[in-house]
């Protein structure tokens, strides 16, 4: 049996995602974070959890190839940031 369809949707499920922000990242030769710039200091990453790439839209002509990274620094909340595998930049990515 279905349930009721016509309920309001719950806005928990889908976060909308803000631009992202450059940012400085110092990483090991595996390309994971080590250290980055937040606030004009610079910060030790104590944790890396959850590290995934999104390759999308290569049968188009600008292809999007990024490696996600869940991190949290010593002093500081977890965040997300992801490496431009086609520029090697980095940036920040909030929720």
């Amino acid at each position: 049996m279905v349930g009721n369809t016509r309920g309001a949707p719950d806005p928990r499920r889908i976060r909308r995602l803000k631009s992202p922000r450059a940012l400085e990242v110092e990483a090991g030769a595996d390309g994971v974070p080590l250290r980055l710039r937040l606030g004009g200091a610079w910060h030790d990453v104590s944790l890396v959890r959850h590290p995934w790439r999104i390759d999308q839209n290569w049968w188009r002509g600008e292809p999007m190839s990024r490696m996600y990274y869940r991190i949290a620094p010593t002093d500081g909340p977890p965040l997300t940031v992801y490496c431009d595998l086609a520029s090697g930049e980095w940036f920040r990515q909030e929720y």
